[in-house]
């Protein structure tokens, strides 16, 4: 069965085609630079299943009167066109359940199914606890298998599968009933759980948009291996988009790439590895690789060198990876694979500085700035009332006081009866996070790392698109931190600067400098 998908006028998109055939068991790699529509490409097959997933997870205004999602599946057409009234795409063609059926679609945080599986596995903790009492329940041997192959641990030996109206759960049981429920797992392994659960659907199709999110490189690698497996066991095909070089290089079967053409459309073509790794990342012709965990550690470090070091003496190239142990774990298998060079000193990690003491920024070739991260120090800065208008700052940042005892190690937070009562009545009309921060608030509760983290990401966007440039905010926490700013420097100038003699060098040297003529 073929799939034909053609997206008109949609976000900024002018035009995507795309043909797959569904009914072959293969896995389908696709992968594009951000924005390219790789998620709306994902999110248009989604609506074929629920017609609202597009207004559901997208911005207000992403589509206009001439916008046009057209689909060519099992001999059926189905358009979707503006609905004036509704101001989103509807159709009136429906796809057949018996289609509908075969396919899968998930999506990331948090649009995805299985996070809307924690409200349902919540729901029915009293059944889940009733069969392990009851010792109800069998060992699912191939998941088990599953996720020991992929993390390379025996830790879930003991997880057992329970069936509540007809729909697997699963636990791992402790002595006296207790037990730990599979939503209480880490993301990567709840993932690969809810993965696991649609594999043995039995759909003729999956698709996954960001299958690398929560998963280090060696268990991507896995997962590809074990994807390769479980096609030709429940005769699926597997279609997900990455930007994992990691997967990419992996992947055997059929590898895409989006790219924007010179008309505004996007094209999507099959590629080889080395293409992507080429054109995509830029990873040929540079001699040093600098890894960073983010686009804007990326871009502050391009500017230190830029501004602040002596002329690079090598062809360097920054590359912003996504997360401290995918950054890391990437150098490590660069020193086995030699992607990006073969001689493994050629390449460094930089991380933010809360990175620092934990095991994977410990290792060779691992550095940190001297900074939590640059938003939360650029947050620190302002409240500390060193950077920006203090009142302005404070109408921004609502929980600035709250911030400030986070910061300062104190927490000074009050309860507030009244306020917790109004703002949980509000809630049961009307959820949204302004509305569950004000209630954390009334309850007194002190913020949290993620909180302070998110508020600096916050506050840095709105000041680059509103108040300042990046340079000028740079150059300011440059100043404000001279001394560890220049270790990091010397650092960087002695990675991209100083040459390793080779050895017919070193003998010349030795041979003008003899111990003989050192006084």
């Amino acid at each position: 069965m073929k799939l034909d998908i053609s997206i008109l006028n949609v976000q900024h998109i002018k035009k995507i085609e795309f043909s797959l055939d569904l009914a072959d068991q293969s896995l389908v790699c696709i992968t594009g630079k951000n924005g390219s529509g790789k998620t709306m490409l994902i999110k248009a097959i989604a609506s074929l299943i629920n017609a609202e997933i597009l207004s559901k997870t997208s911005a207000p205004k992403i589509v206009s009167d001439n916008s046009e999602i057209r689909y060519e599946i099992g001999g059926q057409s189905i358009v979707f066109k503006y609905n004036k009234k509704l101001k989103m795409l509807d159709s009136r063609d429906t796809l057949p359940k018996a289609l509908k059926d075969k396919l899968s679609v998930e999506l990331p945080i948090p649009y995805g199914e299985r996070f809307n599986f924690f409200q349902k596995i919540s729901g029915i903790d009293n059944d889940i606890r009733r069969q392990v009492v009851l010792q109800r329940y069998s060992r699912p041997t191939e998941l088990i298998d599953f996720l020991k192959a992929i993390y390379a641990t025996n830790k879930f030996d003991s997880l057992v599968e329970i069936q509540v109206k007809n729909v697997p759960y699963y636990v791992i049981p402790y002595e006296d009933n207790y037990y730990l429920r599979e939503d209480y797992f880490s993301s990567g392994e709840y993932f690969l759980i809810s993965l696991y659960r649609r594999i043995r659907s039995k759909y003729l199709a999956v698709f996954i948009d960001e299958i690398d999110i929560s998963l280090d490189a060696a268990a991507q690698v896995r997962l590809v291996e074990w994807l390769k497996k479980f096609k030709e066991i429940y005769k699926t095909k597997f279609i997900f988009t990455t930007h994992s070089l990691a997967m990419m290089r992996t992947v055997s079967d059929d590898l895409f790439c989006m790219e924007e053409q010179a008309d505004g459309s996007i094209a999507i073509e099959k590629r080889s590895y080395g293409f992507i790794k080429s054109t995509l990342f830029g990873f040929n012709g540079w001699e040093k690789y600098i890894l960073t965990e983010d686009e804007v550690l990326k871009d502050f470090l391009g500017y230190l060198i830029d501004q602040h070091c002596t002329r690079p003496f090598y062809q360097f190239k920054i590359i912003y990876v996504g997360g401290g142990t995918n950054t890391a774990d990437l150098m490590q298998r660069n020193k086995i694979e030699k992607f990006f060079s073969d001689e493994h000193k050629n390449v460094i990690v930089v991380l933010d500085g809360d990175q620092k003491g934990k095991a994977h920024a410990k290792k060779e070739n691992i550095h940190c700035i001297p900074m939590e991260s640059v938003e939360k120090e650029l947050l620190a800065r302002c409240l500390l009332g060193e950077f920006w208008d203090t009142a302005r700052f404070q109408t921004l940042i609502k929980d600035h006081e709250r911030l400030a005892d986070f910061m300062r190690k104190k927490n000074n937070g009050t309860k507030n009866l009244l306020q917790v009562w109004f703002y949980r009545l509000l809630l049961l009309f009307r959820k949204n996070t302004e509305l569950r921060r004000k209630l954390s608030a009334a309850r007194g509760e002190p913020i949290k790392e993620r909180d302070f983290s998110n508020a600096g990401k916050r506050l840095f966007k709105h000041l680059i698109q509103h108040e300042y440039t990046q340079q000028q905010i740079f150059e300011f926490l440059i100043e404000k931190n001279p001394t560890g700013i220049s270790a990091l420097r010397r650092t960087v100038e002695e990675f991209l600067s100083a040459r390793a003699n080779t050895k017919e060098e070193t003998q010349t040297i030795e041979s003008i400098v003899s111990p003989q003529q050192v006084t």
